[in-house]
Parts: structure tokens; C-alpha cells; sequence
């Protein structure tokens, strides 16, 4: 897994894929470019127009409530940089994928370490914080749910970035029971386990190709599922750094087919 140092260095050009599902592709590039402002000190984790929920998770509306089938994203974020609104662009790029595909998202805060907010990479870190972080995912969940009486049909876990080698140790260690995972621009490639899992959820892999850091892991980790027998798909976009909303939109298309599919066998 890189560093985090490396991976903060690389995270500031989400502000130039914020407006990935407006943008031209040059037009994005070249707003990939820009340089974040700092904040000039502690700003809040959820952007005004988002809303914060108990335990520093953020929740994004995309209108899900009026779709057929509801359906429900917990994406785990790319490295931040402390005391910026790095999280808050994070949230306004998700918000407008939410809104143009019609689900709902949560963003929850990583913990906070010496260089910034990043998730844990080693498996011994992550099992050593991960009960925690996924009881504080879940009882958000069950507090949206609650209060619009309505629960979801899908739930994904999506990972970007620092976020990608979290969310793929996950999915290999089938931590969480929800309906599958999505992977961008990172993933981390782990070897059968000693006790085997129950039941593997679906996994999608965003290969970012022109990313020089992250490729090759997120082609291992891609080889690792196929090893383990995990069902997955692999799309493979010739951008930089960045969540791509072809590798969203895509992995929301593959997620859900193979959620409905699971279901109608029932």
C-alpha cells in the first residue's frame, strides 16, 4: 500500500473530478490541476449542505427514497489532510453522483492519524479499529432507515483511494454482511485465509491505468478475487488519481445486477 504521505499528495486532484459528471475529460484534467485552499484551521467533516449524523458520519441524499428500489452507499473517502474542507469536496463530488444516479450515501470520517484522516493499511491496524468504525457505519444506516420506515434493498461499501485498500481487505475477509464492494484506484492484495468465509459479497475494481501508484495494486487485488473465487468485474479507465464516474456508475450497475440476481434465487 503506498504511504500516506503519497496518497495525500495525490487526493488533491479529486477537487478537479468533483464535476466528473459535467465536465469534458479536458476540461476535467485541467481542473485536476488546481490546488486545494487551506483552511485556516479546524473546518467541520460534513459540508453545509449535507448532513452530519452521530459519530462523524455524513449523509448525502440523492433522492433514493423515490426510486424503486433503495439503495444505499458507505463510501470510504481518500486521504485528508488535516484542517481543510478536503472532506467537504469529497462529499460535493459524491453528492452530485448521488443525485444523478438516485441513492444515498454515507461518508464517515477515517481516524485521525500523524499525517491526516487515512484508513488503516496493515490487517493487524485494521482489525485493531474496525469493530468500532463498522458499529458506527451501521448505526447510521439503521437511524436513516428507522426514520423513513423504509430499509434498503442494496448496500455497497466503496472504497477510493486510501479508502480502496481498506474496503478491499474487507471484502477478502468477508467483515462485513452487506451486498458488495467497489474498489478505485487502490486495493490490496492478500493471500486464502487460514478459516475460511462464509459467503464473499461481489466485488467491482476500478483500475485507474494512467495512475503510476495504485495500478498494479489494484490489478493484484483483482487477482487475488479471482484466486479466492470471489465473483467480480474489473473495468480498467485510462484516467489519473480519481474517482471516475464511469468506474461509479459502472460499479453501481454491477453491484445491483448481482443483488437481484442473488435475491431472484432465493
Amino acid at each position: 500500500m503506498p504511504s500516506a504521505r503519497v496518497l495525500l499528495a495525490r487526493v488533491v486532484l479529486v477537487a478537479g473530478v468533483a464535476g466528473a459528471l459535467t465536465l469534458a475529460p479536458a476540461a476535467s484534467a485541467a481542473a485536476g490541476s488546481k490546488v486545494v485552499k487551506q483552511a485556516t484551521g479546524p473546518t467541520p467533516w460534513c459540508a453545509p449542505e449535507v448532513e452530519a449524523l452521530p459519530g462523524d458520519v455524513c449523509y448525502l441524499d440523492g433522492n433514493s427514497k423515490a426510486q424503486a428500489r433503495r439503495t444505499l452507499v458507505i463510501f470510504l473517502h481518500g486521504a485528508i489532510a488535516k484542517n481543510t474542507s478536503w472532506s467537504q469536496n469529497h462529499e460535493r463530488m459524491l453528492l452530485r453522483l448521488a443525485k444523478a444516479t438516485g441513492i444515498e450515501v454515507l461518508f464517515p470520517q477515517s481516524p485521525l492519524t500523524a499525517v491526516g484522516y487515512v484508513w488503516p493499511g496493515a490487517v493487524e491496524k485494521q482489525e485493531s479499529v474496525e469493530k468500532d468504525l463498522i458499529d458506527g457505519w451501521m448505526a447510521a444506516k439503521r437511524l436513516v432507515e428507522k426514520r423513513d420506515t423504509r430499509p434498503f434493498d442494496d448496500v455497497f461499501v466503496m472504497g477510493f483511494s486510501s479508502g480502496a485498500y481498506f474496503a478491499s481487505s474487507l471484502a477478502m475477509r468477508g467483515r462485513l454482511d452487506v451486498d458488495g464492494y467497489a474498489v478505485f484506484a487502490g486495493g490490496q492484495p492478500m493471500g486464502a485465509r487460514a478459516t475460511p468465509v462464509e459467503r464473499f459479497s461481489p466485488v467491482f475494481v476500478g483500475v485507474c491505468a494512467n495512475d503510476s501508484t495504485t495500478a498494479a495494486h489494484s490489478r493484484a487485488f483483482a487477482g487475488s478475487l479471482a484466486a479466492a473465487g470471489i465473483p467480480r468485474a474489473v473495468r480498467e479507465q485510462r484516467v489519473g488519481h480519481g474517482l471516475d464516474h464511469v468506474h461509479f456508475t459502472s460499479a453501481l450497475a454491477y453491484l445491483r445486477g448481482k443483488n437481484r440476481s442473488r435475491l431472484a434465487a432465493r
